[in-house]
């Protein structure tokens, strides 16, 4: 997931930078990505040094031209989405990014396949996975830093990114094949189905022992302080019963595995 160039405005300055795009793309092709220079993409797109600087900073910039501009469509759309359910909203933006890249498989795939090829540019490609989950946790998450929703948004925005980059990925490395929209839902709803809950908690933001926590696993022994082993340590208790057994009879089973029979 990922940026524009500095300037330009308007149809013509976006089809100038789609020139430059696909001229550097042919040439790292066909000649390496560390072969070409900015003046062999400033010749074969058609445009002078000065005006290809004006547009983009270095070869990584022409390679993920469209990226900061991808990205701030997609931080518009959440931000329109503040009073929206966040987990449709945040899979949605990752639809929005996955639509974007299939409509210009031209440009995607072989800037894919470079990626890969280039340390370099993996680099690049990380630091803007990174942003976009950023992002993400920081909507899920709304003013909450610290605590189960805190934890939850970081480990749902992880989850759609990476089911995201699972489904698009298949793609591009055989994109002859259909775009697999159906898979990208399936991908989602499987992400989701677990921590979307949380979000949806008609209790509002769980901390642990608040309303709908009992139903995200959120209080009982777990959200107390384990008692300590003997190095110090904390213990941990793992008990299994059967479904059947009385209440009492499980509370009775672990006081006394603690060592605090029941009264």
């Amino acid at each position: 997931m990922e940026e524009t160039p500095r300037s330009g405005r308007g149809g013509g300055a976006r089809a100038a930078r789609r020139r430059a795009v696909a001229a550097a793309l042919r040439l790292f092709t066909e000649h390496g990505y560390e072969a070409t220079t900015m003046d062999d993409i400033a010749a074969a797109a058609g445009v002078s040094r000065r005006t290809l600087f004006r547009h983009f900073g270095s070869k990584e910039d022409v390679l993920f031209a469209e990226h900061d501009e991808l990205f701030a469509n997609v931080a518009r759309h959440l931000a329109a989405s503040a009073h929206d359910d966040p987990v449709t909203a945040v899979c949605a933006a990752a639809r929005m990014v996955f639509q974007d890249y299939v409509a210009a498989p031209e440009i995607t795939v072989p800037r894919y396949h470079l990626v890969r090829a280039v340390p370099r540019l993996r680099d690049r490609e990380i630091a803007m996975t990174a942003r976009y989950q950023a992002a993400f946790t920081g909507h899920l998450a709304a003013d909450h830093t610290e605590g189960p929703r805190a934890l939850a948004a970081e480990a749902l925005a992880a989850a759609v990114i990476a089911a995201h980059n699972h489904v698009l990925r298949s793609w591009l490395r055989d994109p002859e094949h259909r775009v697999p929209w159906n898979r990208l839902d399936e991908a989602m709803a499987f992400v989701t189905r677990t921590l979307g809950p949380v979000f949806r908690d008609p209790g509002g933001p769980l901390e642990a022992g608040g309303p709908g926590a009992a139903r995200n696993g959120l209080t009982g022994p777990a959200a107390r302080p384990a008692p300590a082993g003997p190095d110090g340590s904390e213990a941990v208790l793992v008990a299994v019963y059967p479904a059947r057994m009385d209440g009492q009879d499980v509370l009775r089973r672990v006081s006394e595995a603690l060592g605090h029979p029941a009264g």
